[in-house]
This record gives C-alpha cells, structure tokens and sequence, in this order.
C-alpha cells in the first residue's frame, strides 16, 4: 500500500484516531507500514502469501505469551476491508532497531544477551500440537538451500575470484551434504531475528522486545542464532547462548552457526545488491564474510 492508501483505510476503520504524526516504512521486502503518533503501528503484508500467515503469526504470539518471556512482544489485532482480511495493528514498541545501535555497547547489559535467550528458549520450546489449525510449515528446506546456491552461482559468481568462489562452494556443499540429519531437529523459529528486528530502548539502557514474526516457520533452532552471529559476531552469540535452554548440544548447535547460518545472510545482501544494479565494494562486501569464514576453520 501507498502511504495515503494507508492513511484512508486506517481513517476508515478508527475514524476517532487523531493522526497527529504519521511514519511510513515500505522500504523491507515484506510489509507496508505505518505508525501513527507513535503510539500505534499498522502493518500490511505486501503480498497475498504473506498476509496468509499473519494469522499464524498471531497464533505463535498468543502461546509464546503464555510462557512469560522477558522481552516484550506484539499483540494483533486483525484490520480487515468487506471481510477479507488486510493486516494487523499493534501497539508501537518504544526504541528503535539495534541496527542503530552501536554493536561495541552491547554486551555491557547482561540483560541483552539474557532477553534473547530466554525468548529463543521459549519460542524453541512450542510445543507443536498447539499449532495443529496452523499452516505454519518449513521454509528452508532442501530446495530452498539448492536454490539459493543456484542464484549465487549465477548472479554473485561472475565478480568473484575463484579462490572466493571456492570457499562459498565449499561451504554451501559441506552444508547441503549434512542438512538430512538436521530434519529431526525442528522447532518453531523467528526465522529473521536480525538486528532490524530487535528492538533498543535507550531510556532503559536495554533490549526491549522482538518483533516482525512474518518469516517464522518450522526449522532448525540454530537459524535464530544467525542474525546475533553476522550481526554482533560470535561473543554476543555465546552470551546468549549461555541464557539459552535446550536438550541440544549448545557446541553443536553453534557449530551449525559457526560453519554455515551465520555466513549465509551476506549471499541474501549481494544478491540483491547484484539484481538491483547497485553498486559493490567486492571486497568490503566480502570482509566480514571472509573473517567469519576463518572463525569456522
């Protein structure tokens, strides 16, 4: 939606909502949003397949609330136009993203690392059965991986050296061949738990909460721990799994992190960067990668 396509359906549906002051954001790949007063956000799904797992999304919410986590989380109130459904609204977390946030400061809190925790072992911990009316499915799947290889060879290779198109080769190859024993590994994830989903706020000096659930699916725990890796690197990563409860193996889990999930996000920025002409520092783009890539050897 436009800005004032949201504007006139948000005035149609609370025509008593003073709009005092209106933001919107409709740069991501999945919503359209726009929060007013800073008080409230409204958010629609930019596509049909993403609108039909908000309700899901909601159904996650709800049991993860039941499980008391320490961070705050958002809570749905389905928007809909002639019965059919549109989007969501919320109550606005107050703070802004930690991708504002000076990376350096953030294991000066331990409550950092201990809120992400204690959500990730909440989230992990959904019981399945309480989902059975849901379409919540899995995302990253075998294809999915192959897929992905398949478009980085074809869009990202063409500008790399052969000694970096070899490590990335290496690397998705030595993955794909151990992804069958992760099947039996699957839990409710966030499934984009990134730094521009983790909420700062800055009067409390503390994460505050979580938010944009749009990618959440069935998959393997150690995904949500990819975002902390690429993002804050592998100490903030460690602090957290410190707070983190699971019948797994944490050295396995972040091994899993260390060798693959935690690299992965730069192919997703590149190829972007790549279909959208903008353009590339090669070796700027490849430096964390790089540097991550020596931390698994």
């Amino acid at each position: 939606m436009t800005k004032d396509e949201m504007l006139v359906f948000v005035e149609n549906k609370f025509p008593d909502l003073p709009l005092n002051k209106v933001q919107t954001n409709s740069i991501g790949w999945d919503n359209d949003i726009l929060i007013v007063n800073e008080e409230i956000v409204f958010r629609f799904p930019k596509s049909d397949e993403l609108l039909s797992k908000i309700e899901d999304e909601g159904k996650i919410l709800e049991i993860l609330k039941t499980q008391k986590p320490l961070l705050f989380l958002p809570s749905y109130e389905y928007l809909y136009r002639n019965n059919a459904l549109k989007g969501v609204k919320y109550d606005f977390m107050k703070g802004s993203s930690l991708s504002e946030f000076p990376v350096s400061k953030l294991r000066d809190n331990p409550f950092n690392a201990k809120g992400i925790g204690d959500f990730l072992t909440k989230l992990h911990s959904i019981e399945l059965s309480k989902l059975h009316h849901s379409n919540v499915g899995t995302t990253h799947s075998l294809k999915y991986w192959e897929n992905l290889y398949a478009m980085v060879e074809r869009d990202v290779f063409p500008f790399l050296a052969s000694g970096q198109q070899h490590k990335i080769s290496e690397l998705f190859s030595e993955f794909l061949e151990r992804l069958p024993a992760l099947t039996n590994k699957k839990t409710i994830i966030h499934g984009d738990l990134t730094a521009a989903n983790i909420i700062y706020n800055h009067e409390k000096e503390c994460i505050n909460g979580i938010i944009d659930f749009t990618d959440a699916q069935l998959g393997d725990p150690a995904f949500d721990f990819a975002g902390l890796y690429w993002d804050f690197g592998l100490e903030f990563t460690k602090d957290v799994l410190r707070w983190y409860r699971s019948t797994e193996n944490k050295e396995a889990l972040l091994n899993r992190v260390k060798t693959f999930y935690g690299l992965q996000p730069v192919f997703h920025e590149l190829l972007y960067a790549v279909n959208h002409n903008h353009q590339i520092n090669w070796d700027t783009a490849l430096k964390k990668f790089n540097r991550l890539y020596q931390l698994a050897k």
